[in-house]
This record gives structure tokens, C-alpha cells and sequence, in this order.
């Protein structure tokens, strides 16, 4: 009994390794495909592949193997066994046809490919399937007469019409890729977001949205009424920032529909968030001469005006003349639309622009205090009013209700970046008063700032006041540079300029230069002295290349190249610098944009 039972045993035993051998087998070939050994791996799954009469999931291991290793007669072989066992399945037909590309005989492999072509099945999955085994090989003009001939049979000509853009567009045939997604889109409107992905996320973007441009600007002349060519070329337009294209599409259509003008608004905000605001001005007038009587006419009005302040803040050559028009307009609006919650935020604009530019601190003061005791606004508002009105007072010199403001906002705000803002500018005036522990107490905290934006002031704060105070056993020169920045901001721009002289004289060749050079530079431009802040940049690119000043100078004389002296080769020069020698610096962002828009580029990166 005993000897029966271990005979079973050693049977069950020897069945078990029978069995887990061809596992085995599979893994070792497995192995051997995957480093390369294809000697090796070809004759296990030769085997393999015999064993188990002939199963697809060897074939294909076996065949990239026998390829790889020219064995086109053992090849032919196999492919041939599985063609006959199939069917003439066109998969193993265009195998056997690449396999004849490769030795090379193209007669042989077209005979095969154009074989496979014509056992193409009246149905959507043999189509698919036989177009994926061409795709596999990249035969693209296969692919194409695939999904043609479903077509066809199909009788809907554009039902394959993305598989054939994408073909086209895999062949490198741009025109042809264009063709058939919009051939698509207009049999099937709702795939416009797949095409734009597909545009956006190729190599070939900038040839793809030039030839959309080009071949739907062609069909809108001939169907102006088509909205779907219109929104996919003032889609176009914008990628391009092409933002006087796109508004005029809009106002075409807005024209042509008798609409209020809120497309045009869109475009119109999309190109001040680009920092084309003469467009976007255009863009917001086009809808304010619509008149009273329209719906958008108020809203228009509203963004009109800030963008036109938006324009001033951002460009270093506006004039007296800009500003006295601006607060005119501002006026005009507020007049004929009452003082309230409607005209608020344009109330707090004006008095921005008269305690910031004007330099008329009793009206702006007058303007924020009636917004903050105004029914009916939003406590944002009334908080970002209270920070303009604490910017005033510190103007004016009344410091202790300045830090009074900024604490009521940062309690009322809390942690949002509004509370934040009011925080730093605490900080700020801590350091303006020479006090640098507690400025860096708080500036430690808003490093973390959920605003990027504070979060970086705060750094730069920070890293500035150790630079120039870690190791410095005297605190005086900081303490005067502190004081210098103050009646900057207060516009007492001939004292604060006397200060930093008076630095450079008692403690020369103070780590302070270049920073003293720089403001300096910024309060000539300020005035207008372009002849007096040039060579202050260019020193520090000279001599302080490398130092915290570095960048921002670069970037300023950028600025004065491209919109005083009208110079856009030195622009360029200048805005590359930043992308290539400060590759760190927050402005590098900005430089490439305006860089690449000096350039001509259409596309920004």
C-alpha cells in the first residue's frame, strides 16, 4: 500500500513539472525578448507556438524575432501557416507584406498590402481593425484608403472623418488633416473640443492652426452665417493672439445677429489679460457706442475704463494728458450713472488713480472714505478701499492710521489674500520705519503666502533685508535706505534721491549700490528722465550683473528700449537676457511674452 501511494505521488509530481514547464518556457522566452537575445527567444517560442497549436499570443513574440533576426524564410514560413489557418485574415497578409518590405521586395509586400485592402468586411469593426494593422507599420496611405472605403460602404463620406484627420496628420500631411477635421465638424459639431485638443497637444501646432486659419477663413468668406466656422477661427485667432482677428469675427457676427455685444466683451477681456489693451479698449467701445439702451452697455462702460487704467500702470510713457482724460471719463461715468454700489468699484479705480498718479491725496481720500460708509457693497471692495486708504494716509505721512487700516483689514480678512496683502504692507511699513526684526517676523510667515504673488514680495523683502543688514555691524545704512524708499512712496522724489546720495558719500562702496542705483533709475523714469536713468541700468549690468538688481534692470531698460526709444531689436536684446541670464527670476514669464511678441511669433509659449 505504502509503495502505491508513493508511486502516486511521483506521477502527480512528474504531471506537475509537465505542466509548469510551458509557464516556465514562456517566461524565460519573455526574458530573453526583453534583453535582446533573440536567438534564444525565437526558438522557445517556436516551440511555444507549435504546442499550443499555434496560439496568436506567441506568433507575435515570434515574428518581431524572426524579423529582427532576418529569418525571412522561416518567417515567411510561419506567417504563411497562420494566413492559411485564419482564413486570409488581412492582419497576417499585411504581416507577411511588411515582412517583404523588409528583405526588400515591394512588389511582393504591395501584391499583400493591396490584398489585405480588399478583404475589408461592409462593417465599422473590420474597418477599424483592418486600418489598425496598417497603422501598426505606419503605412498611413493605407490607413487612409481604409477608412475611405468604410466610408463608402458606410455611405456617410465624413462618418471616419477624425480617423482620417489623424492619419493625414500622422503622414505629416497637414492640408489634408485640415481638411477632414473640419469636414468632421460639420456633420459633427460636437467634436470641436476634440480637434482643438488634438491641435493643442501636437508637434505640429503653429502648421496645424495656420492651415485651420487658412482653410476656414476660406469657408466663412463663402458662408458668413456658419457660427461654427466662426467660433473655431476666432478660437484660432486667440491662440495666435491674433486679438484684433478674433474681434472682428465678433463683431461681424454681432452685427449680423443684432447680439448685445457679449461675445466682443470676451475677446475684449481675453486681450487685457494678455496686455493688448489697445485692442481690448477697442473691443470694450465697440459695445459702449451700441448705447444706453443695450443690455452690456454698463458693464462695457466699467471694464472700459479699467482697462484704459490697467494701460497707464503698465507702460512707462504715459503723459499728464492720459491721466487728466482718464479721470475725466471716470467722472463722466460716475456722474451720469449715480454714486452707489453700481459705480463703486470705477469710484475706487478713480481714487487709485488720483492718490497713485495724480498725486491728489485730499480727493482720493474723500473717494475711499465715502466707498467704505456706501450700503450695499461688498466688504471686498470695502476692504481693498481700506488698503488704498491706508496707501493715502502713509503718503501723506499720518503712519499711525495707515498700520491702523492695514490691522483692520488683515483681522477682517483673515487668511485670504486680501488678509494677506494687508499683512505684508504692515510689514512693509515696519520696514520703512527702520524696524527690520519685526518686518522679518512677519515676512517669515507670508512667505507662505496662498497668493503667489505676496508670497514672492515677501521673499524678496526678506532676502533683501539679510543681504544687506546679516552682516552689516551697521544698521545706518539700511535704516537711511529704508527711509529713501518711504518718500519714494510718499512722491518726495527729490528727497528720497538726496538720501541715497548721502548714503553712497558716508559709507562708500556699500553692498547698497546697485539697489541705490536702481530706485534712482525708477524715479527718473517715473519723471520721464530717461536720459538720466539709462546709465544707472546700464552701470548695474556693468558692475552688479549678478546681484539682486540684476534682473529688474535688465528688464527696465527693456521696457525704455521698446516704449520710449521705439528700439525693438534692443528690446529683444534685452528681454532674451532675462529669459537666458535669469533663468530664476519671476520676470522671466513676462520677458518671454514680450519678447516673442516683438518677434512676430504668433504663438506664446
Amino acid at each position: 500500500m505504502k509503495k502505491l501511494l508513493f508511486l502516486f505521488i511521483i506521477q502527480v509530481s512528474l504531471f506537475a513539472v509537465v505542466r509548469a514547464q510551458p509557464g516556465r518556457d514562456e517566461t524565460l522566452a519573455a526574458s530573453y525578448l526583453q534583453n535582446g537575445e533573440f536567438d534564444k527567444a525565437a526558438e522557445l517560442y517556436q516551440s511555444l507556438w507549435e504546442k499550443s497549436n499555434y496560439d496568436l499570443k506567441f506568433y507575435v513574440p515570434l515574428y518581431k524575432c524572426l524579423l529582427t533576426l532576418k529569418k525571412y524564410d522561416d518567417l515567411e514560413k510561419v506567417v504563411k501557416r497562420e494566413i492559411k489557418k485564419n482564413n486570409d485574415t488581412p492582419q497576417y497578409i499585411i504581416d507577411l507584406g511588411y515582412m517583404y518590405s523588409q528583405i526588400p521586395e515591394p512588389g511582393k509586400a504591395k501584391d499583400q498590402f493591396e490584398k489585405a485592402l480588399k478583404e475589408v468586411k461592409p462593417n465599422e469593426i473590420s474597418v477599424r481593425n483592418l486600418a489598425s494593422a496598417y497603422e501598426n507599420y505606419k503605412l498611413y496611405d493605407y490607413v487612409i484608403a481604409v477608412y475611405e472605403k468604410g466610408g463608402k460602404i458606410s455611405r456617410t463620406e465624413n462618418y471616419f472623418g477624425m480617423e482620417l484627420a489623424g492619419a493625414y496628420l500622422a503622414k505629416g500631411d497637414i492640408p489634408g488633416a485640415v481638411k477632414y477635421f473640419i469636414l468632421n465638424l460639420e456633420t459633427n459639431p460636437q467634436n470641436e473640443q476634440i480637434v482643438k485638443n488634438t491641435v493643442q497637444t501636437s508637434r505640429d501646432e503653429l502648421k496645424l492652426l495656420n492651415e485651420l486659419e487658412t482653410q476656414l477663413y476660406s469657408k466663412v468668406q463663402k458662408n458668413p452665417s456658419n457660427e461654427d466656422y466662426i467660433d473655431l477661427l476666432t478660437w484660432i485667432y486667440v491662440q495666435n493672439k491674433d486679438f484684433e482677428g478674433a474681434l472682428a469675427q465678433m463683431k461681424a457676427l454681432d452685427k449680423r445677429k443684432n447680439e448685445n455685444g457679449f461675445r466682443v466683451i470676451n475677446i475684449a477681456r481675453m486681450a487685457q489679460t494678455e496686455g493688448d489693451y489697445d485692442n481690448a479698449i477697442g473691443g470694450f467701445e465697440y459695445v459702449v457706442n451700441k448705447g444706453k439702451d443695450n443690455s452690456m452697455y454698463f458693464q462695457a462702460r466699467t471694464e472700459l475704463l479699467n482697462c484704459r487704467k490697467e494701460k497707464i500702470s503698465k507702460n512707462i510713457n504715459y503723459t499728464q494728458e492720459d491721466l487728466v482724460g482718464l479721470k475725466n471719463s471716470y467722472l463722466a461715468f460716475i456722474n451720469d450713472n449715480e454714486r452707489g454700489f453700481r459705480t463703486a468699484q470705477s469710484m475706487k479705480e478713480l481714487a487709485d488713480l488720483e492718490g497713485f498718479y495724480l498725486h491728489d491725496l485730499t480727493g482720493a481720500i474723500e473717494l475711499c472714505n465715502e466707498i467704505i460708509k456706501m450700503p450695499g457693497i461688498t466688504v471686498q471692495l470695502k476692504n481693498q478701499s481700506k488698503l488704498s486708504l491706508g496707501d493715502f494716509y502713509l503718503i501723506s505721512g499720518d503712519i499711525w492710521e495707515s498700520t491702523l487700516l492695514y490691522s483692520q483689514v488683515d483681522k477682517d480678512e483673515k487668511d485670504s489674500p486680501l488678509g494677506e496683502e494687508a499683512r505684508f504692507r504692515n510689514a512693509k511699513l515696519a520696514y520703512y520705519k527702520g524696524d527690520f526684526e519685526w518686518a522679518q517676523t512677519q515676512l517669515e510667515v507670508l512667505k507662505s503666502s496662498t497668493s503667489e504673488l505676496i508670497s514672492n514680495d515677501a521673499i524678496n523683502l526678506s532676502v533683501f533685508i539679510i543681504d544687506n543688514l546679516g552682516l552689516d555691524t551697521v544698521a545706518t545704512p539700511m535704516q537711511m535706505f529704508a527711509r529713501a524708499e518711504l518718500l519714494q512712496f510718499q512722491n518726495k522724489d527729490d528727497d528720497a534721491v538726496t538720501t541715497m546720495d548721502s548714503i553712497m558719500k558716508l559709507f562708500p562702496g556699500h553692498a547698497l549700490a546697485d539697489d541705490i542705483e536702481y530706485t534712482k533709475a525708477v524715479i527718473y523714469v517715473k519723471h520721464k528722465d530717461f536720459e538720466k536713468a539709462t546709465p544707472l541700468l546700464e552701470d548695474i549690468l556693468k558692475n552688479y550683473k549678478t546681484d539682486l538688481k540684476g534682473d529688474d534692470a535688465t528688464f527696465l531698460l527693456g521696457e525704455i528700449s521698446e516704449q520710449h526709444l521705439h528700439s525693438k531689436e534692443k528690446a529683444m536684446e534685452y528681454y532674451k537676457s532675462i529669459i537666458t541670464d535669469y533663468s530664476n527670476s519671476l520676470l522671466v514669464i513676462e520677458a518671454r511674452k514680450r519678447y516673442r511678441l516683438l518677434r512676430g511669433d504668433k504663438i506664446n509659449e
